[in-house]
């Protein structure tokens, strides 16, 4: 994913966003047809009224997930860093574990099978 976003880089049209001296891809512009940082910084009154026309319907479900996690990550004092954490290893340890029960699971089917034929 890193390498197709940075090999878009040179050829981006708008001017980008800079946070902390770093330039990043999408511009910090609101955007009707697509996310930009706006996005990141006004969620609930720009992104989800232009970009989340399928999901609306489930917002009152979805909000209370995505805003505790959001929030989780800000009470950590370093946003970056808890959101690494939690994205790059935490989740996909949970991932991994899921799995490993699932082929486990998937073994214990096939014995089962074998035992009752």
């Amino acid at each position: 994913m890193v390498l197709v976003n940075e090999s878009l880089r040179p050829n981006l049209q708008d001017k980008p966003f800079h946070l902390r001296g770093v330039k990043a891809i999408n511009p910090y512009k609101p955007q009707l047809d697509k996310c930009s940082w706006y996005c990141y910084m006004e969620t609930t009154s720009h992104c989800k009224k232009y970009h989340t026309t399928i999901l609306k319907p489930y917002f009152q479900y979805i909000d209370p997930i995505y805003f505790g996690i959001i929030n989780s990550l800000h009470s950590g004092n370093n946003y970056q860093l808890m959101n690494i954490i939690f994205l790059m290893i935490l989740v996909p340890l949970l991932i991994f574990f899921l799995l490993v029960r699932t082929i486990k699971m998937g073994y214990k089917i096939k014995a089962l099978k074998q035992i009752h034929e």
